[in-house]
């Protein structure tokens, strides 16, 4: 036991150590996938004045060079503002896999006159030309070394710049980048100034607050998935917000299931299955020739599947019919977020029942095997939402094995456990004590899920969050110990 003890506070105090950060990408294909668009839609005192189209077409060959290209059409018309001024651009935008600026392929339209920019980065310089009412003027100089770029207006390329950065709460991010249309270098300077609950459009998500204060003034919300959602620039009154639908939103992204992939996540896995298999090692030397206990921890992940036909869409139901539509009419994210939060514990509490019945039934365990068999449920019910939860941004790089996601992931399957043995502990109770432990289960998973909304918030930060859900979880599992063993007295 003292050696279980000592080794959880070791990994506690390196999580700990991690701190709260969104890691940045090394891989454009972490942050776009082949065939993904964004749309954002551009705004000045909330009249629309144009968008802007970003096809991420994946890897392409640009004058012999290896690179991922970006399709970019932006379309801006100022005169609804009353300003006789158009601006249209079709770009290539071509960077590497790092993100670095590889080139560009320009057409610029400003009410008659056009122009064409072609330029080429090579490790030490850049080469192309610019054509402007047909006269066509070279460019060759120096820019040495691997350089970020982003044109003004080109949303896109200021989410790549994010998504190819640390970010987290009180830095500052100090780099240069290069602005093709003008030929030039400029400082960038962001202070990451805290993660709020952003609304664009019609949707909300929690993002990064980035406040640039050079090259201009302005304010992006970068998401934990890599979204630049927002942009707001205060001197002219520009709201530039990325345009998606709610079911596009809540599509379940793909997540890859190849064998390889699998190999890539195995160190992540292997944290939870050791520290759950260090978790349970006293029940495993006591009850390791019981088969139930090895049935439990099967069907327990195997039950987890059912929430894509279960939870999920109850919970994408609610939100489009009712919690959406409230919201945008002024309605509280307070109360609105009630309903979800009580779906997610309903269903889970209830999937974790369905194995610990079953083998109730079955086997008619006795009191102390049949907690043990909620607690092997739990175990297979919280690793493998642990895997799924956290195994692809592990693989992608936006997430690292010593953070808060994954002690958050730890104790969550602590939880699980500690929820299916009461729930072992009930059924051998009667259904009256059963009913009234599920029932507390369910009131306590909820509110779990229900403080996210004080993140999203800003009422409380993440650090805080994952502590609170530490603490619950260990209440928790005091409450139910404590519990069991006055009743075997």
């Amino acid at each position: 036991m003292r050696f279980r003890f000592i080794l959880l506070t070791i990994l506690l105090a390196l999580i700990c150590a991690n701190g709260w950060a969104l890691e940045k990408s090394t891989d454009v294909n972490q942050i776009r996938s082949d065939g993904s668009k964004r749309l954002y839609l551009f705004h000045i005192n909330d009249v629309q004045i144009g968008s802007l189209e970003s096809h991420f077409d994946g890897g392409s060959d640009f004058a012999n060079t290896d690179a991922y290209r970006f399709s970019e059409n932006l379309e801006l018309d100022f005169k609804p503002i009353g300003q006789d001024y158009s601006l249209t651009v079709e770009n290539k935008h071509y960077i590497d896999e790092n993100g670095f600026y590889v080139g560009d392929d320009m057409d610029i339209s400003l009410g008659p006159r056009s122009q064409k920019l072609y330029l080429k980065k090579t490790p030490d310089s850049l080469t192309g030309y610019y054509v402007t009412n047909d006269q066509r003027q070279d460019v060759a100089r120096s820019l040495p070394g691997k350089i970020f770029a982003a044109d003004n207006n080109m949303i896109d390329q200021f989410e790549l710049f994010l998504a190819f950065h640390d970010i987290k709460i009180g830095d500052t991010i100090n780099d240069t980048i290069f602005v093709p249309q003008v030929l030039l270098k400029t400082p960038v300077s962001i202070v990451i100034e805290g993660f709020d609950f952003i609304k664009y459009g019609k949707l909300y998500d929690s993002a990064y607050v980035c406040h640039f204060y050079q090259p201009t003034e302005q304010i992006a919300y970068f998401t934990k998935d890599k979204k630049l959602i927002r942009l707001e620039v205060p001197s002219q009154k520009l709201n530039i917000i990325l345009s998606e639908s709610a079911l596009e939103k809540m599509a379940p992204k793909k997540q890859a299931v190849g064998f390889g992939d699998f190999i890539k996540r195995i160190p992540i896995y292997l944290i939870y299955l050791i520290l759950g298999i260090i978790i349970t090692s006293a029940f495993i030397w006591r009850y390791h020739k019981k088969p139930e206990i090895y049935v439990a921890f099967v069907m327990g992940g195997l039950v987890f599947m059912l929430m894509g036909i279960t939870q999920i869409p109850l919970q994408k139901w609610y939100s489009l019919k009712y919690m959406l539509p409230g919201i945008e009419a002024g309605g509280s994210l307070y109360l609105y977020a009630v309903i979800p939060t009580l779906i997610s514990g309903v269903v889970q509490e209830i999937l974790k029942l369905i194995p610990i019945t079953i083998l109730y039934f079955f086997r008619r365990p006795k009191q102390n095997l049949s907690i043990v068999i909620g607690i092997f449920c739990g175990f297979g019910f919280g690793l493998y939402e642990a895997g799924w939860i956290t195994g692809a941004p592990y693989q992608a790089g936006t997430m690292a094995i010593f953070s808060w996601a994954v002690l958050e992931r730890i104790f969550t399957m602590i939880f699980h456990m500690t929820t299916g043995a009461a729930l072992g502990y009930g059924i051998n109770r009667g259904v009256k004590h059963l009913s009234v432990i599920w029932v507390i289960m369910v009131l306590v998973h909820s509110f779990m899920n229900y403080m996210i909304i004080f993140v999203q918030k800003s009422v409380i930060d993440i650090a805080l969050f994952e502590l609170l859900v530490v603490g619950i979880d260990l209440v928790l599992l005091l409450g139910v110990y404590l519990t069991v063993k006055s009743a075997r007295r």
